[in-house]
């Protein structure tokens, strides 16, 4: 990545930096027009604000330790390979409960780091925008950069106790012997019905038994890239 690293992004453009944040940091692994993947580290006891984005939806996978996700009027604790799934406008932070914190993926659709209402912060944030450059710094040689592989092949990057697997799928037949517990996210393109609605798209976060059952009724028309989340063997 060392080749990405710039000492200030462009407003809106934060490839080839980290993001310090007071319960830690972040930095983005991958990008297009229609999702970001964010890399999220939130150290022990740290939590974020109680926030909204407005116009977006966002998914969330742990990758290591425990978390608690919580809402306006409850919580739920969260083991790896566990994701969630949060709508437009709901309420929302999440606390690291592991003594050595956790390592959390931020899936979000679409892209937009402005679309943040802070509801609540104890670090002194609410009302407040995203960070600012001041917060900014290049990323280091750890920092990992998803890019999607010729049709036909895959890439694979070790992180954690987690395997992430990227691939192009035409057949989506092709997924119905991944193990139970693998959490799929959608990169590039869908499913789609016959009046070409689009019923699963970037950003979403499912379960290789969702993934399967909705394609036996609707169709990757042009192919969809997945990204495959799974425990190391």
């Amino acid at each position: 990545m060392s080749d990405m690293v710039r000492s200030m992004p462009v407003p809106g453009d934060y490839a080839g930096v980290i993001v310090s944040k007071p319960w830690g940091y972040e930095y983005l692994m991958y990008q297009n027009a229609r999702v970001a993947l964010w890399y999220l580290r939130i150290h022990a006891g740290k939590q974020t604000s109680l926030h909204c984005h407005p116009r977006k939806k966002t998914g969330l996978v742990l990758l290591c330790g425990e978390a608690r996700v919580s809402y306006l009027n409850d919580s739920v604790r969260l083991k790896a390979l566990s994701r969630v799934m949060i709508r437009p406008g709901l309420f929302h932070s999440t606390m690291a409960l592991s003594a050595e914190g956790i390592v959390m993926l931020e899936i979000e659709s679409p892209p937009q780091k402005d679309d943040l209402v802070r509801l609540d912060d104890v670090y002194g944030r609410k009302e407040q925008s995203y960070e600012g450059v001041e917060a900014i710094s290049p990323a280091t040689e750890e920092c990992i950069s998803l890019e999607l592989p010729e049709k036909g092949q895959s890439v694979k990057y070790d992180l954690y106790a987690c395997t992430l697997s990227i691939e192009f799928v035409q057949d989506l037949a092709e997924t119905r012997h991944r193990k139970t517990d693998d959490v799929i996210i959608v990169l590039e393109g869908g499913l789609f019905n016959k009046g070409n609605d689009e019923i699963l798209g970037p950003g979403d976060v499912v379960t290789p038994s969702t993934l399967v059952r909705l394609s036996d009724s609707f169709a990757a028309r042009d192919g969809i890239y997945l990204l495959t989340i799974r425990k190391a063997s």
